[in-house]
């Protein structure tokens, strides 16, 4: 088999230390929404972060995608909105996880490391790599999917499938890839970008790669099997620490306690705090870590409460609206509106019935 040569050179990735998170994957959408025309402060609304406070080496949690992600869906942006992220996004997207597929010996190797090593870019999902008499598979699962029907799970795969277009070549294309079209992508987006590749939609199972056995077992040609054991090494440290990062998973069950509390009606700072189990001073510093606070919390959960009854019920009163979310009058509710959403009731009404 005459497979391209691999120079990191060559790709245009930005040279960095092996197993260091340079881009978290949630940044991708957020740069694609700015890109798009969302003001920054919508952004911040609705994913309950400051972007100012997310440089360095703080991660976003990844509730924060599904969350913009769906926002984005509901304005309809985009032809296939999860392939255009996933086009424009670096390979250092995956942190170190590319030097696993750069280095590995063989692509049964770069799948089962790409499995092993997930964590280092994202702190919910669930990987798995399968083998079988024929096949291959790398397949994730991620809790929070029914915030955006899984369209941040498409923009992971679609740039993992540039990844190892660029390592493998030809032999880069999967037999089957298994995802959810995003509710506003155009099918034919889908079929232009993943080729010769079966794509099948799934709802039942976890998003993820199949590639034919003979298409991954050829052996890497300068494969040096002591830097590839030091590369792995450092990924899996890496991807160790970050699974244990207390602050993450704090401000993660601080937004499902918030969600949990505006769905049952309840909308008070204090009741989120004890739903996540912590003291109100405490969930507010952890809220304050990650450049938000309670009350944007609230307010991002309440968002999402009146998203849901919009599009189960497009005709839901101001009034109804207004007993729903917690507010006091009607224009109380027109007001959080146009802060949250930049549109009005009617905007948002239409552009649902639409």
């Amino acid at each position: 088999m005459n497979h391209a040569i691999r120079r990191t050179a060559d790709l245009n990735v930005p040279s960095q230390r092996v197993g260091t998170v340079v881009v978290d994957p949630i940044r991708a959408v957020i740069d694609y929404a700015l890109a798009n025309g969302v003001n920054q402060d919508r952004v911040e609304n609705l994913i309950g972060l400051s972007l100012e406070n997310t440089l360095g080496n703080l991660i976003i949690p990844a509730i924060a995608g599904p969350t913009l992600f769906g926002a984005l869906l509901d304005d309809g942006i985009g032809i296939a909105p999860a392939i255009e992220v996933a086009q424009d996004a670096p390979f250092s997207f995956f942190g170190g996880l590319e030097r696993a597929v750069f280095l590995a010996p063989t692509g049964r190797e770069a799948l089962k490391q790409l499995s092993a090593a997930f964590a280092v870019f994202h702190d919910r999902l669930i990987p798995a790599f399968e083998e079988t008499r024929s096949y291959y598979s790398f397949s994730f699962r991620y809790p929070n999917e029914e915030r955006d029907n899984g369209a941040c799970n498409e923009v992971v795969i679609a740039v993992l499938i540039r990844l190892m277009r660029s390592v493998f070549g030809r032999y880069g294309n999967p037999r089957e890839v298994r995802l959810r079209y995003d509710r506003n992508g155009q099918k034919q987006a889908y079929s232009d970008f993943y080729a010769s590749s079966i794509c099948y939609r799934t709802p039942d199972k976890g998003f993820g790669l199949v590639f034919r056995k003979e298409d991954m077992e050829w052996h890497q040609p300068g494969y040096d099997e002591q830097v590839f054991e030091l590369s792995t090494r450092r990924l899996l440290d890496q991807a160790a620490r970050r699974s244990h990062q207390t602050p993450a998973s704090d401000f993660l069950e601080l937004i499902n306690a918030a969600d949990v509390c505006a769905r049952s009606g309840v909308f008070k700072t204090l009741a989120i705090a004890q739903t996540a189990g912590l003291n109100e001073r405490r969930a507010q510093r952890i809220a304050q870590q990650h450049g938000s606070s309670l009350g944007k919390l609230l307010a991002q959960s309440r968002l999402k409460v009146f998203r849901e009854q919009l599009s189960k019920n497009p005709n839901t009163s101001v009034e109804e609206f207004s007993n729903l979310l917690g507010f006091s009058d009607g224009r109380a509710v027109r007001r959080a509106l146009k802060s949250w959403t930049g549109q009005s009731l009617s905007e948002l009404r239409a552009r649902t019935i639409s």
